[in-house]
């Protein structure tokens, strides 16, 4: 029965109750999927029963594993949500609801699509509700990495990167380690295949030499422990196992630390669990049932705590530590809930061992996370709940109420939260978590927007540290403010959080809007003056909502100050229509009539038209947009609009980090005047040529401002010479008639000038 008979054995955890709920299940799992078949041809349903069976081995409740049974149903058959709720209840539709949601998404990379970015922030937010939808999906993908051997390579290497960068980071936070690890052995199997059978080799020819010393290591460690009189005190069972490091994990040591495998310490590792013996009534202080319980909570977790220690103290009385290698994860513990001492000694046989100590309790959380908690409960409405809130799922509540964007969301989630940690104390002792590689600032936007906003300094361990300090684990942080200080942008350069840098780039924006709205103000302000108007009178907000309803369509002043400002309205036009006697002292009267925009004014050479209005905007040379080229305007501090072409680099840079200061732009009919080209014309070396280029320049009647030649390796030859062309149309005849030459390749335009000189052609696109 495809599996499902193993399945049924392995919840024998479950009442009878829960079990025949499972049964049905998998009956209609079955009845739905049936004469289906999966890519390698077993029948669909073994995929749902292996899924199930997966969450068999989590503990997973019965809700959890009937909707590993159904999670594809509603997606690939007839079956609706209504039904699965019906037959099975609220809790399972909402599993698989936000299973199919998940479903959804297709290709994940730094180029997500609005709809598939939406999607998995859907997913996310849905797992702050329920955990065990992603626990579910988690599941759905451990398997289908399993069996992916029978897909293409294109799309084995899709999913796998993927997994490795959404979900693996996933079941890591989760702290169900055995999912993570297995997720990250099956990713680097497929995109790094060399890689991977490179070391599956290495590790292979020295098995049997390894799996020797640390069988001794565990024999020596097991009588020692043994004989300890005050171990045995309190402890009613020791397992000692022999630990192996994970591929992907030895990989990436490797890789970013530039050590080979001998120089792994933690290559060979032993796992001790201490099963405590039971706390008594006897041995606590209460007066009522609820402090009993409590005291008696405290009373375990303290003595699991002591025999941890004290056993640390064993085996460092037995071998000779490494410095620098001891991690106390039980003072503090990991993000995910996982609780461990990690300690590296020099075995007696000369090889460097890594040491696990752990409770049995804390084995169990560290394989199985928030699945071995137990989180679920029902309350008194009979709804879901979690018995306690995981701290970085409030801190993913909080993206979502800072970042408005789905594909920002989602790089925030990947770089802030499935990234790797630091641990840092606040003055009180208090733990922060942060992003491997933040620095004091990404501290100070942690803690609140006004403390980075007003941030001077920081002492890191009673040291005056500059604001870029990378951040270490343990390091106890202060942060010095001052009520008048105000950010630098040049912060922005290593602010690591998405929430930091996005706290900067509000002041900043919220400052510059602040100045532009001041200037603007200023300047009709002082034109009013110089004419000896009333200023109080003209400028009261009842008169500027009204101007500004006539010529922008808005009763916001702020938006005709910002129109000013931008140059994209004069002042002497916005004072015609607060004071119409402006018109009557021109020494040439014109026809007094408020200033529309229903038609563009008269276009002029070399106009470009700003949302409508014809301006003379400054063209940006990193780019140099010529008439023809798409282009876009930036609202520049102080100097107009600047234009550039649509896809100039730093257009895009400045897309991203100020969109409201960028407008739309295009060139002006008109437009006839001559402008600046720079051409890289690559053609193979031969005497005489660039006298024949010069020679068709001529022809073309056409001036040559300034040129350089030079040949590179292999005779190819390069031509940077500078031109006046009308525009796009006007380049194509010119770079046509010089490919006509058989020694010339071809003809690119270059991004723009520096110096007065041609620069080379980082982005520079075919003529």
């Amino acid at each position: 029965m495809y599996g499902y008979e193993e399945l049924v054995h392995a919840l024998d955890y479950l009442t009878d109750e829960e079990r025949q709920k499972v049964d049905r299940a998998f009956v209609l799992a079955e009845k739905a999927h049936r004469g289906m078949n999966r890519k390698s041809g077993e029948p669909y349903i073994t995929h749902p029963v292996a899924v199930a069976m997966i969450l068999a081995e989590l503990k997973m409740d019965a809700d959890g594993v009937c909707a590993g049974l159904l999670h594809d149903t509603v997606e690939d058959t007839d079956v609706t949500f209504e039904e699965l709720e019906e037959a099975f209840g609220h809790d399972v539709r909402k599993i698989v609801e936000g299973e199919t949601k998940v479903s959804k998404l297709t290709k994940l990379s730094k180029n997500l699509q609005d709809e598939q970015a939406e999607n998995l922030r859907q997913m996310l937010m849905a797992m702050t509700g329920d955990l065990r939808i992603i626990i579910v999906k988690l599941a759905d993908r451990l398997h289908n990495m399993r069996t992916l051997g029978s897909m293409p390579e294109h799309k084995q290497k899709r999913i796998s990167r993927e997994t490795l960068e959404i979900f693996a980071p996933l079941a890591h936070r989760l702290g169900i380690g055995q999912i993570k690890w297995e997720l990250e052995d099956l990713c680097f199997k497929y995109l790094f295949p060399e890689e991977f059978e490179s070391l599956v080799g290495a590790l292979n020819m020295r098995k049997s030499e390894r799996e020797n010393h640390i069988q001794k290591a565990i024999e020596q460690i097991k009588f020692t422990l043994g004989d300890d009189l005050e171990l045995t005190r309190w402890v009613i069972k020791i397992e000692i196992s022999g630990r192996s490091k994970h591929l992907y994990s030895i990989h990436n040591k490797m890789v970013h630390e530039h050590k080979s495998l001998e120089q792994i310490f933690d290559l060979l590792a032993i796992r001790v669990i201490l099963t405590p013996k039971p706390v008594t009534a006897s041995e606590i202080n209460f007066d009522s049932a609820e402090e009993y319980q409590r005291a008696l909570e405290m009373a375990e977790l303290g003595r699991e705590k002591r025999v941890c220690y004290h056993t640390l103290g064993i085996v460092h009385s037995m071998w000779t530590p490494i410095p620098g290698r001891f991690k106390d994860y039980i003072a503090v513990p990991k993000p995910n809930g996982y609780q461990s001492l990690h300690t590296t000694v020099i075995s007696l046989s000369g090889l460097p061992i890594e040491v696990q100590l752990r409770s049995a309790r804390m084995h169990y959380i560290a394989e199985y996370g928030v699945a071995a908690h137990w989180l679920y409960k029902q309350d008194q409405q009979g709804k879901t709940t979690t018995e306690q809130k995981i701290n970085w799922l409030n801190q993913l509540e909080q993206l979502q109420q800072e970042i408005t964007d789905a594909s920002d969301f989602i790089d925030a989630v990947k770089n802030d939260l499935l990234s790797g940690r630091v641990f840092v104390f606040t003055p009180k002792g208090d733990t922060v978590n942060l992003p491997k590689g933040a620095t004091p600032i990404d501290f100070a936007y942690h803690i609140h927007s006004r403390v980075g906003d007003t941030c001077v300094g920081s002492i890191v361990n009673g040291q005056i540290v500059p604001l870029n300090y990378e951040l270490q684990n343990g390091d106890r942080l202060e942060i010095l403010t001052s009520k008048n200080a105000t950010p630098s942008k040049d912060w922005m350069n290593f602010a690591v959080t998405r929430s930091a840098r996005t706290k900067i780039r509000h002041f900043f924006r919220t400052k510059e809007r602040q100045d532009a709205l001041q200037n603007g103000h200023d300047q009709l302000e002082n034109y009013l003056r110089k004419r000896n108007l009333a200023v109080r009178q003209l400028m009261r907000t009842k008169l500027l909502e009204d101007v500004a309803e006539k010529l922008l369509g808005s009763r916001n002043p702020d938006e005709l100050y910002l129109a000013i400002h931008s140059g994209r309205m004069n002042p002497a036009n916005v004072a015609k229509v607060l004071a119409p006697q402006l018109e009557a002292e021109q020494t040439q009267p014109v026809v007094k009539q408020p200033l529309k925009r229903k038609a563009p004014p008269k276009q002029k050479d070399g106009g470009i038209i700003i949302d409508g209005v014809v301006t003379d905007a400054k063209v940006a040379h990193c780019c140099n947009p010529i008439v023809g080229d798409q282009i876009m305007g930036y609202l520049t501090r102080g100097r107009g609009v600047s234009v550039h072409r649509a896809d100039c680099p730093n257009l895009q840079r400045l897309l991203r980090d100020e969109p409201d200061r960028c407008v739309d732009a295009t060139w002006s009919a008109s437009n006839e005047v001559e402008q600046l080209v720079d051409l890289d014309i690559i053609c193979t070396d031969r005497p005489n040529l660039l006298a024949e280029v010069l020679q068709v320049i001529t022809e073309q009647r056409r001036n040559v401002l300034h040129v350089t030649a030079g040949v590179g390796s292999g005779g190819i030859a390069h031509i940077y010479l500078r031109t006046t062309v009308r525009g796009n149309n006007d380049l194509s005849v010119l770079a046509d008639a010089l490919k006509r030459n058989k020694d010339i390749q071809t003809v690119l335009r270059m991004s723009g000038t520096k110096g007065g000189m041609p620069i080379p052609p980082k982005h520079s696109s075919k003529a």
